[in-house]
């Protein structure tokens, strides 16, 4: 019985046999060869990138340039802008009037700033018991009072305000002049006198009043 005759594979049969090998990987073959280290700088084109797959996680913010618009904002600059903390150019104004033309809403120490107006229509049933006055002004944001004490002798209250000065002025018809004095009690309280000094020696009337506190 003759030997089986065992010989190698030439070099074509080889190089044939390696080409068949790589073709039936196909790109899985490639999926697992190609990596970071094996992909030239430079050498893939963005056009070549799916679409939204890039995020800010991959990208160094420091390497990016200024947005075209990044100075604008509706078609406005930076400056149309007032940042935190800054002031308006025309904070000072309202209505093209300056800020003094307007009453303040708090209690502070500030010249002229009138804190609280009040009208109190007196008469002889006005009531004993502390009543809030109607389209009264008080800086504190709480109500104003008033009570008669007697003929010509009312007591009004500032509810919550530091005001220790009042001037007051009797609101009356006709041609009359009756003298007003005001005593103030505590912070806010005030005693309000209205005197009609004709004939004399006068007399004390419930005459109307408006107290204003600077």
């Amino acid at each position: 019985m003759r030997r089986a005759i065992r010989s190698r594979p030439s070099p074509a049969m080889v190089v044939a046999l390696l080409a068949l090998f790589v073709a039936l990987g196909g790109s899985g073959y490639a999926a697992v060869q190609i990596n970071g280290k094996t992909i030239k700088n430079a050498t893939i084109a963005g056009k070549k990138l799916k679409r939204n797959t890039v995020t800010g996680r991959q990208v160094r913010e420091s390497t990016l340039g200024a947005v075209a618009n990044a100075n604008a904002l509706g078609g406005r600059g930076p400056d149309a802008f007032i940042r935190t903390g800054e002031t308006a150019a025309n904070s000072r104004q309202l209505g093209g009037l300056e800020r003094t033309s307007f009453v303040r809403r708090e209690c502070n120490v500030s010249t002229g700033q009138i804190k609280g107006v009040a009208t109190v229509a007196a008469s002889a049933t006005f009531p004993a018991a502390f009543t809030e006055v109607a389209g009264a002004y008080n800086c504190s944001g709480q109500s104003v009072e008033a009570r008669r004490l007697s003929m010509g002798r009312y007591e009004v209250r500032f509810n919550g305000s530091p005001v220790t000065e009042a001037v007051a002025t009797a609101r009356v018809t006709g041609f009359k002049a009756d003298m007003i004095s005001v005593t103030n009690s505590s912070p806010g309280l005030f005693i309000v006198y209205v005197l009609d000094p004709l004939p004399a020696p006068g007399a004390f009337v419930d005459d109307a009043f408006t107290l204003m506190t600077p």
